[in-house]
């Protein structure tokens, strides 16, 4: 008997199984200071939009109960300073309050030109 294809079923739905467990929780500037409930297993995704040529990112401010990716999506491609979409990947291992900044890098001594948070209650 031929093995090959039942590993390929198996495999398939181990790939299967493993994203049903998966919820996308999407967060936006407009939930600043929220309590939002969420599960360990959810895809929290903190999303800003921002004008790429100011230097101004936004930054999560680091803790040891989140996890978090970050990935940029711009918005306009080819117009020189245009809209960024910044996402942010967030695993939560239990209940933080997540604290991003609005700043650009090399302006250590002044305060961030806008601050969010947002306190994921996991369930």
């Amino acid at each position: 008997m031929n093995m090959k294809p039942l590993s390929i079923l198996m495999a398939s739905l181990l790939v299967i199984g493993s994203n049903a467990q998966t919820n996308i929780v999407a967060i936006t500037e407009d939930q600043n200071g929220q309590t939002i409930k969420v599960q360990k297993t959810d895809d929290v995704v903190v999303t800003f939009v921002a004008a790429s040529g100011t230097g101004y990112q936004w930054a999560m401010e680091p803790n040891d109960f989140a996890t978090t990716k970050e990935e940029d999506v711009t918005l306009k491609p080819g117009l020189p300073g245009g809209p960024v979409k910044m996402m942010f990947h967030v695993k939560a291992k239990q209940t933080v309050t997540l604290k991003f900044d609005f700043s650009r890098a090399w302006e250590k001594d002044k305060p961030a030109a806008k601050t969010f948070s947002v306190t994921l209650q996991v369930q």
